[in-house]
């Protein structure tokens, strides 16, 4: 049987593993379903349509499946919901919005949500993610893998960042960020997360590969288009600047600038 605290609510149609747990004053409502070896420490909100993983562990004062902030929202709808994955870690004061288009917000597997940080409604969000306390995802937000987020960091709605990327503390993006770039101010690539990719266990030839592609968009005074050119060439023969290809050309939004005096828009 679950653990439930006696102080706890559990309202509506809600399924619980045998050996989830439901601490103290916790509050869960909604159309809610949580999987085996899950915790919810004390004094914490699960509500809405949510669908909860595995392993996954809920401090106080977290909130998960509430609604969008949106004036047109109807709060009482409790689709499409959110849809979490497992062994991810929510502490203190985290916020995870559900859905409000046809899609839930998705979390994957293994992920780090820091004291208040929050993600916004529709994001999808990989795995082995890292989200420093206050830092913040619009809606709409799409985080790959391994990408860390620095404290106090926000990330503009619709927004995209590439798998390992790293995003400096106390800044924000605002235009996407590729694969294994690191956001050094508001909207500014200034260099490449080599840390990160080591302790990826990356070879010495890929991570040469990522370097020449970062040279090649913002350090030889070219546009993006004549970097595209170039990219595209090379791609013929090394996968990696064919993923570089691949997602500048699926950004919506356009990719972050680089420092201005080695970045021409045009």
């Amino acid at each position: 049987m679950s653990t439930i605290h006696p102080t706890a609510i559990i309202e509506g149609d809600v399924q619980l593993a045998d050996d989830v747990v439901i601490g103290p004053y916790c509050v869960v409502s909604g159309t809610v379903r949580m999987g085996a070896g899950t915790r919810l420490i004390a004094q914490c909100f699960v509500t809405g349509y949510a669908d909860i993983g595995m392993n996954n562990t809920i401090w106080p004062g977290a909130v998960l499946g509430g609604p969008p902030q949106d004036l047109n929202f109807d709060h009482e709808c409790e689709q499409p919901g959110v849809i979490i994955g497992n062994g991810n870690m929510f502490r203190e004061g985290a916020t995870v919005h559900r859905g409000k288009t046809e899609e839930p917000t998705r979390i994957g597997n293994d992920n780090y949500f820091m004291t208040n940080s929050h993600v916004g409604h529709d994001s999808v969000l990989g795995n082995n993610i890292q989200m420093a306390t206050g830092s913040m995802l619009g809606g709409h937000t799409v985080i790959d893998d391994r990408v860390i987020i620095g404290g106090g960091t926000a990330v503009h709605q619709f927004c995209r960042a590439g798998h390992g990327a790293f995003l400096g503390g106390g800044t924000a993006a605002t235009l996407d960020i590729p694969p294994w770039f690191t956001l050094t101010s508001v909207g500014v690539c200034g260099s490449i997360n080599i840390v990160g990719m080591r302790r990826s266990g990356m070879s010495k030839e890929d991570i040469a590969s990522r370097k020449w592609v970062f040279k090649t968009l913002y350090r030889e005074r070219r546009s993006i288009k004549g970097a595209m050119d170039v990219l595209q060439e090379r791609g013929e023969s090394d996968p990696i600047a064919a993923e570089y290809v691949k997602f500048i050309k699926a950004s919506e939004r356009g990719i972050s600038w680089g420092t201005k005096r080695n970045h021409v828009r045009k």
